[in-house]
C-alpha cells in the first residue's frame, strides 16, 4: 500500500536515504550507539515491560543489540529473538542461544523468511523516521509479523524541537527546517497512533517524554556526535556544500556549551495489538 503524503509528511517520490549508515566511519558509530544505549535503553526496558517467558520477539533495525539481548533474557530458554538490521556488522558477534541474527530489510525483503504472523511482540527504535514517507508501509509490515493478540511496540521522535530552550537564541527553532529540507517529517513522532490504526492494529496506547539538558550532558554529546555523523555521509557522498559544512559547525557548538540548556526530541512509544 501507498503511504499518504498529508499523513507522513513527505511525499512518496522523497528518498532521503539513512544519513548515519556507518561505512567508513564504524568506530565512531559504535561509539555513538553505545551513547544511545546508555541513554534509551532504561525506559525502552520499561516499555517492553509486557514480554513473557516462553515469546517469540522480532527487533527491528537492532543496532548494536542490548535491546535483543535483553528480550532474549525476558522470553528465556523458551522463547526466542530474532534481531534484523541492514547492516548487521555490530549484531553478528553476540553469542546469545536464544537469539537469531538476520540481515533483513523490513521495507522490500520477504516476510516469510522472518515467519509471517508468528510474533508475540515486534519492536523498533528510533528507526522509522529515516524511512521518509515509507513509514506506513514498514509499520504495516512489521504488523503482519504478528502473530493474532501480538504486539508492536515503536519508539521515534520529533527531532525538530532539538535545540536551546531560550526563545532569543539564533538558532531557537531552526531543525524543523533543517530536517524537511533534507527530505524528513521533524513531527513524525506524533503520528504513529494514526499510522498504527490505518495498519488495523488496536488497543493503541501512546505516550511522550522530552528532557532539557545542558551542553555537554551524555544526551547533548550523542546528539552532537548524529549530527557529525550525517554531516559525514553528507561529506562522504560529495552532498555537503561550503555553507552547509559551517552550518553544521554552527548547529553543534551549543550542544559541547555547559552554560546553554537544551531541549531533547520529544520521544514517542506507541503501542498496538494485532485483532485476535
Amino acid at each position: 500500500m501507498i503511504d499518504h503524503p498529508a499523513n507522513s509528511g513527505q511525499s512518496p517520490d522523497v528518498d532521503p536515504g539513512y544519513r548515519l549508515a556507518a561505512q567508513g566511519r564504524r568506530d565512531v558509530e559504535e561509539e555513538r550507539l553505545g551513547l544511545l544505549e546508555q541513554l534509551f535503553d532504561p525506559v525502552s526496558r520499561q516499555r517492553r515491560d509486557l514480554v513473557r517467558p516462553g515469546w517469540r520477539c522480532l527487533e527491528v533495525g537492532a543496532g548494536r543489540g542490548s535491546m535483543a539481548v535483553w528480550l532474549a533474557e525476558k522470553v528465556g530458554a523458551s522463547g526466542q529473538v530474532v534481531a534484523t538490521d541492514v547492516d548487521t556488522t555490530y549484531l553478528e558477534r553476540l553469542n546469545v542461544p536464544n537469539l537469531e541474527v538476520r540481515r533483513h530489510n523490513i521495507l522490500d525483503d520477504s516476510l516469510e523468511s522472518l515467519g509471517r504472523g508468528s510474533f508475540d511482540l515486534v519492536s523498533s527504535r528510533l528507526m522509522l523516521f529515516w524511512l521518509a514517507g515509507r513509514q506506513e508501509t514498514a509499520i504495516r509490515r512489521m504488523a503482519e509479523c504478528l502473530r493474532p493478540g501480538g504486539w508492536l511496540v515503536d519508539e521515534d521522535g520529533d527531532w525538530g524541537l532539538v535545540g536551546p530552550v531560550d526563545s532569543t537564541h539564533r538558532y531557537y527553532g531552526v531543525f524543523q527546517e533543517w530536517w524537511s529540507s533534507r527530505g524528513y517529517d521533524p513531527t513524525f513522532g506524533r503520528k504513529l497512533p494514526a499510522l498504527f490504526e490505518r495498519c488495523g492494529l488496536q488497543n493503541i496506547r501512546h505516550e511522550a517524554s522530552a528532557q532539557v539538558v545542558r551542553g555537554g550532558s551524555p544526551w547533548a554529546c550523542w546528539w552532537k556526535q548524529t549530527l557529525e555523523g550525517i554531516r559525514a555521509n553528507e561529506e562522504a557522498a560529495g552532498t555537503l556544500t561550503r555553507a552547509q559544512d559551517q552550518e553544521y559547525q554552527q548547529l553543534m557548538a551549543p550542544f559541547t556549551d555547559t552554560s546553554e540548556w537544551l531541549l531533547s526530541e520529544l520521544l514517542h512509544a506507541c503501542w498496538g495489538q494485532r485483532s485476535q
